[in-house]
């Protein structure tokens, strides 16, 4: 029975920490519990690594009959001092030292006689491997969430006071107005609703009928006699659908391929468009 448990604690363990560093290395510089924070992969890396740190030394005062580490009795400021003292390490630095602790905390757990390896203990390795992952996920997932309002409000108003003006043109050299570009945001979203829902129904999100190219210059002879109000609504209504099923995922359903889908779709959409009305003036 314990060695069932065990499995399974694994296999949960290894799915967060595989999800967790493909959206850590993903962007190292991207803000990873939102924009107006300056919470970073190596803040998240360097975290992990003192915790997990803290838990391999109190395994080894329990199983090897080590001195046992000094208690935490205000967790929120150990974290302060943990943070304040790791401002000088690098992404690379904090995630080596991370994976490696990490390790050696599984090497002693996996290498404990049968006897020792209780249901209790898998509870403590879960909580440490499974649970705190999760916990740090929902913190991203409520950054990414912030920061998609954030973007569709300064790109909805900049949108908005100019509806009429030609804000950009794309590489075909064709003018973009905010008509198109609402319309443009409106059929991104909507093809993804399908696919988003599909991953997390089988863990695969299907390939696109058409490459994005072709799908961009499709929808947009399709929608050139659109107008702005009903590109607008379209893309509202779209937007709505599409950030609604990403608060409905739960955290141990949240893979790295959910969240490229939902930012390449959502608020990094968003900031593309952004840049290029920026760059048009």
């Amino acid at each position: 029975m314990a060695d069932d448990v065990f499995a399974a604690v694994w296999d949960e363990a290894e799915a967060r920490w595989r999800r967790h560093t493909e959206v850590l290395d993903w962007s190292p510089d991207y803000r990873i519990r939102g924009a107006e924070t300056d919470w970073l992969a190596r803040d998240e890396y360097a975290h992990f690594a003192h915790w997990l740190e803290y838990a391999l030394a109190g395994a080894r005062s329990r199983f090897q009959g080590t001195p046992p580490p000094a208690p935490i009795t205000d967790e929120d400021a150990q974290n302060d001092a943990w943070a304040a003292e790791d401002r000088a390490l690098t992404e690379e630095e904090a995630r080596r030292r991370c994976t490696s602790i990490r390790q050696d905390y599984i090497d002693l757990i996996r290498g404990l006689p049968e006897e020792r390896r209780t249901a209790r203990v898998a509870a403590v390795v879960r909580s440490g491997l499974v649970g705190h992952f999760d916990t740090h996920f929902g913190y991203m997932v409520a950054g990414m969430l912030s920061d998609e309002a954030a973007a569709w409000a300064r790109l909805t108003a900049a949108l908005d006071a100019r509806p009429s003006e030609v804000l950009h043109t794309g590489d075909d050299g064709r003018a973009w107005r905010a008509a198109d570009i609402y319309a443009h945001l409106e059929r991104w979203m909507t093809v993804n609703i399908p696919r988003a829902e599909a991953g997390l129904a089988t863990g695969v999100v299907p390939e696109l009928e058409a490459s994005a190219d072709d799908l961009n210059a499709r929808w947009l002879a399709e929608d050139a006699g659109v107008t702005f109000e009903a590109a607008r609504r379209r893309s509202f209504v779209a937007r709505e659908a599409f950030m609604t099923q990403m608060r409905g995922i739960a955290t141990p359903q949240w893979t790295a391929r959910l969240v490229s889908l939902y930012a390449g779709n959502a608020w990094g959409h968003y900031a593309e468009h952004l840049e290029y009305m920026e760059h048009t003036g």
